[in-house]
């Protein structure tokens, strides 16, 4: 049937016209009209001789739910000129709908928690609605109906490639043994049954969709209600590194809507599976017989694999977390358990009770300072002699702990794996660590048997494991000793019974123990979950109350006093006080803040785990928390730390050591604590130097936060609060050669010729100049790289009316910028005064001043300079480490050559997104620019801030700069490597793609 022959159909049984266009459908003719009124309709036309009980039944589900005050947009049917809801035309059946607008799921690239649970309680909603409702039609035999799962077996033959065919087995059995023996006991109602990603309407705004509607009836059944979940999980899940994750949001909004009972809960793993399969048989029917119709095989690949990632989730704890979600008790003997486990005399795991061992609680958490620097854990000896010491800071010899504990240990690249939204670690302990020195005896709590016995040194780092198998009333649980002596290997065997009270191991050594500390990892079990020996000791923290539940407490059977569980504050009671406490002109980063309490190298962790990929921290210049220079600050801080009046070595070991790395014209230092304190007294030097107060300095630049340093930022006074360029002051234009007032190349003349405006606008007014500041690369500005002999045109311009040149390198310097150890390298000048700050202590409070003789001695005018911290030796010792790290580690030559990785990676990405307008900066010290492409070239600051807060929730810092807000600054510790730019830029890529970032 032609487009043509559509439209008439429709003006003439309705008397509806417009413009058409076809769309896709398996089975009907669907066709999307604009009439002139710009009403959006729908005309679907079936194929001959279709069923009229099919359509009857459609059309009565669609107008008793265009009834219900909870259904608020569905595809209504709507009358023909005769009155009817079903036209006759050649033996087709004709309708009309009403169109629903908006997008579909599967052009949906930004899926979020809320919109997983909004598609949930849609379905709820007509669920719930069709309670009651019946059809004889609905009862129909349906190839798409999973209570006719059996019927795919007979195409079992279509399916040669040796995995499907073991994914199509496996399931297959599963089903028939574990869901239809419970079939009986479901609920039963018609269902719309095709809630698949192109019958999904999605609206709302890009940053928070909201599912508005289902459409297309042409499935509905009556079948399990069960199903309506299934089929909708089944298609959700699709493309998700955690499909249950996503499943469980889904599952929420409808036990939200209409309540699940537990039964359907315990099927739906299987339900969903079925619909997979059903699925995929279809689609290789359909392939066979219609090859060219792409439509019919639309979700084939992908339901393939959603079926590899459904078989690794065992079906016990996808039932678990669905109760969960459903807010009820994950394992449902869990709390039968608890109450079991009150009422039992165990025996002592260590042959004794602990009201007669003295012990401590060891605090490993991710934030504890107890465990401290990552360097403790990198390795087994270093990771052993922490132990110890804290074992004998608190003079005892047994420590205990580790239940729920969410710990550093685990957030290794070895512990990585890719979330719904980036990289995650499964950093939850599920045990209870007893750490003492090894050889030490442990005791069976509880007759039992024995189930596994095996050494997992490879498999989990456990070592050898053994687990015991215990009855309690009308249940089981289990026990599970890992990183115990190897003896266990050969005194056990399966099936061996225990008695209470009998030795069953001794905590091992490194390396048999899975290389660990000697310790015991005792754990709870009240399923398997299939795992025969190598069960998980650790999990996501995400998924702490099913672990919970299905985990308890093994402080239970083991009865150590007074050890309770040390909780996190909470966020938002954090975020109060510090309203209540702390200055308000004192921001957080992010929609959703973090709560860091940890940081190493190129990241920085979370209470809950999650280590965080650090792209805009230059501070932490080596590395967060680099060991070297955390043991400098340690060993001095421990011996003497004063201030500079006395004597020490330290102060001229680190001043010799960083005038090293300049010309030979700055030959002197003064120290002092911020670089708001270096330019503050640069400006003073200046002033001093010259007898003048005027100084020259760049549209939106930013010097410090003193009120001499304000005077010269305009990032400051010409921002929020402030009260415009103070009168000793002159602004020249940002020389941004992309957006700036000058665009292109050789523009640096041009924009250089405002400094001599300024001096001649200075002199006008009766004045000589003191100096020019400016950023070697401007940050604030928006990463912007000065035009090639820029500030050799405006040095010398400032010399010739007798002023100073300073070069504010507080960001940018010590080898940020890759060819170079300074950004004012990269011009050819040599200032007559240079500024450090920031990445100078790496994360230290320190910064100085480096100058010529010539200023020093203009400066030493007989009024005393003293900086009661500046030059401590502990700041000094701090100093020498990140001089020392730069070497050794070769850092300034990683930022070069990494930089340009960056810079090439960033460039293919600009290729793909037109919204990048432009890639700058040297070594790591980079940005791009967010512009509507166009020759305007206006600033996307919206998409900038998107981008921005998106990237955080995807595990990867990075922030907003320049006038408009629109650049993406990326100045990481200088340990960024490859592979960090590589999951970088793939994620940026993803986000990229997502609704709000389109223009």
């Amino acid at each position: 049937m032609t487009i043509d022959n559509a439209l008439q159909i429709a003006h003439s049984y309705f008397g509806i016209t417009g413009q058409i266009k076809q769309l896709p459908g398996e089975v009907d003719l669907n066709y999307l009209i604009k009439t002139p009124s710009s009403e959006l309709l729908t005309l679907k036309i079936s194929a001959p001789n279709p069923s009229l009980e099919l359509f009857d039944l459609q059309t009565k589900v669609l107008l008793h739910l265009q009834q219900q005050e909870s259904i608020e947009a569905l595809p209504f049917p709507l009358q023909a000129k005769d009155g009817s809801h079903i036209i006759w035309h050649e033996n087709r059946a004709v309708r009309l709908l009403n169109w629903i607008p908006g997008r579909l799921w599967a052009h949906q690239k930004l899926k979020t928690p809320a919109l997983y649970q909004s598609l949930g309680a849609a379905c709820a909603k007509i669920d719930q609605a069709l309670q009651g409702f019946d059809h004889p039609h609905a009862h129909r035999a349906f190839k798409w109906d999973n209570q006719q799962i059996n019927r795919v077996e007979q195409h079992r033959q279509l399916f040669q490639d040796p995995e499907q065919a073991h994914l199509f087995d496996h399931f297959f059995k599963l089903i028939q043994q574990k869901a239809i023996p419970k079939w009986p006991q479901l609920r039963k109602s018609i269902i719309h049954n095709d809630a698949n990603d192109y019958n999904i309407i999605i609206a709302g705004s890009p940053e928070e969709p909201q599912v508005v509607s289902i459409i297309d009836f042409g499935d509905v059944i009556h079948t399990h209600t069960i199903n309506e979940l299934a089929i909708a999980l089944a298609y959700a899940m699709m493309n998700q590194p955690r499909p249950l994750r996503a499943a469980l949001e889904v599952v929420k909004g409808y036990h939200d809507v209409f309540p699940l009972e537990a039964i359907e809960l315990e099927v739906l793993y299987h339900q969903v599976a079925a619909r997979l399969l059903i699925s995929v048989t279809n689609a290789a029917i359909n392939k066979k017989a219609h090859p060219d119709n792409a439509y019919l095989q639309i979700s084939e690949s992908d339901a393939w694999n959603l079926l590899k990632k459904w078989e690794t989730i065992n079906p016990a704890f996808a039932y678990y977390s669905f109760r969960s979600v459903c807010g009820m008790e994950p394992h449902p003997n869990a709390n039968a358990f608890r109450a079991w486990c009150q009422k039992q005399n165990f025996a002592p795991i260590l042959g004794k009770p602990f009201t007669e061992v003295p012990y401590t609680h060891l605090d490993l958490r991710v934030g504890s300072t107890d465990l401290g620097n990552n360097k403790h854990f990198e390795s087994i000896m270093p990771f052993e002699r922490r132990i110890n010491k804290m074992l004998e800071n608190a003079n005892v010899e047994v420590g205990v702990g580790g239940y729920l504990e969410i710990r550093p240990v685990y957030t290794t690249d070895a512990y990585t794996v890719m979330g719904n939204e980036g990289p995650i670690w499964r950093s939850m302990h599920l045990g209870l660590d007893i750490w003492m020195k090894s050889g030490i005896p442990f005791f069976i709590p509880f007759d039992g048997v024995v189930e596994a016995v095996q050494n997992n040194a490879a498999e989990r780092d456990y070592g050898p494991t053994l687990i015991v198998r215990h009855q309690a009333e009308d249940f089981e649980f289990f026990t599970l000793y890992g990183h115990i002596g190897e003896e266990v290997l050969e005194e056990f065997k399966e099936g061996d019974t225990v008695k209470a009270g009998q030795q069953i191991a001794t905590n091992g050594i490194p390396p048999i123990n899975g290389n660990w500390p000697p310790h015991l990892h005792f754990q709870l079990m009240l399923d398997l979950l299939g795992i025969k020996g190598d069960f998980p000791g650790v999990a996501f923290p995400d998924e702490r109350s099913v672990w919970q539940s299905i985990c308890p407490d093994p402080n239970l059977l083991i009865g150590i006093p007074k050890l309770e569980e040390r909780s996190e504050p909470d966020q938002n009671d954090i975020l109060r006080k510090r309203k209540q406490k702390l200055g308000k002109g004192l921001s957080v980063s992010y929609q959703q803040p973090l709560h860091v309490v940890r940081g190493f190298k190129q990241y920085l962790y979370t209470t809950d785990g999650r280590r965080y990929l650090d792209t805009v921290n230059n501070v932490a210049h080596v590395g967060h928390e680099h060991p070297k220079v955390v043991e400098a600050a340690q060993k001095q801080i421990g011996l003497l730390n004063t201030n500079s009046r006395y004597l020490h070595t330290e102060i001229l070991a680190y001043a010799e050591k960083l005038l090293q790395h300049f010309p030979p014209e700055l030959s002197v230092v003064h120290f002092v604590n911020s670089g708001s304190e270096a330019n503050e007294l640069a400006l003073r030097m200046a002033q001093t130097y010259t007898g003048h107060r005027d100084m020259i300095a760049i549209e939106i630049g930013y010097h410090g936060n003193t009120v001499g340093t304000v005077d010269v930022s305009s990032y400051k006074f010409d921002g929020k609060g402030g009260k415009g360029t103070p009168p000793h002051t002159q602004i020249v234009p940002l020389p941004d050669t992309f957006r700036g007032r000058y665009r292109g190349e050789d523009t640096s003349a041009k924009y250089a010729a405002h400094v001599q405006k300024a001096i001649d606008e200075i002199h006008r007014q009766g004045r000589a100049p003191a100096g020019f500041i400016a950023e070697s690369v401007l940050s604030c500005g928006g990463q912007i790289v000065l035009p090639e002999g820029y500030l050799q045109q405006a040095y010398a311009a400032v010399r010739a009316a007798g002023g100073l040149c300073i070069a504010d390198e507080v960001q940018v310097g010590f080898g940020r910028v890759g060819s170079h150890f300074w950004g004012f390298e990269l011009q050819g000048v040599v200032p007559d005064i240079v500024t450090l700050g920031k990445p100078i202590g790496n994360g230290h409070p320190m910064a100085a001043v480096v100058c010529t003789r010539d200023v020093a001695d203009a400066f030493a005018n007989g009024m005393e300079y003293f900086s009661t911290f500046g030059g401590n030796p502990v700041s000094c010792a701090i100093g020498q480490a990140v001089l020392d790290v730069i070497a050794e580690e070769g850092l300034q030559q990683q930022a070069e050559e990494v930089g340009a990785y960056l810079r090439q990676n960033l460039l293919e990405l600009q290729q793909q997104f037109p919204l990048i307008g432009e890639v700058r900066g040297p070594g790591l010290f980079q940005g791009f620019e967010l512009v509507y492409p166009g020759d305007n070239l206006q600033p996307a600051a919206a998409q900038a801030a998107y981008l921005a807060n998106r990237m955080r929730l995807h595990g990867v810092l990075m922030s907003t700069d320049g006038p408009d807000y629109n650049v993406l600054k990326i100045k990481p510790p200088m340990c960024f490597n490859h592979k960090n730019v590589d999951m970088m830029v793939t994620l940026l890529e993803k986000v990229f793609q997502e609704e709000s970032m389109r223009v």
